[in-house]
């Protein structure tokens, strides 16, 4: 049996990081009509913030932050 996991959370480059007290948590939400996917901010800085996109919107949300990511990255 393979095991497929729920929730994943995101490592952040803050040296007291802990993966359920201060990450971005993503993963699929079964519980409203039809499969979303849940991503989830856990820490101070965007006060539980949590957002659900359809998968057809997080496959486009992909694509665009892929052609504009190096434009809006401030340096």
């Amino acid at each position: 049996m393979k095991t497929i996991p729920i929730k994943v959370s995101i490592k952040s480059d803050s040296p007291d990081w802990n993966p359920i007290f201060n990450s971005v948590q993503v993963g699929p939400n079964d519980e409203a009509a039809g499969s979303f996917l849940i991503i989830y901010g856990n820490d101070t800085h965007d006060h539980s913030a949590k957002i659900s996109l359809d998968w057809e919107e997080w496959d486009e949300l992909v694509k665009v932050v892929r052609k504009y990511r190096n434009e809006w990255e401030w340096k």
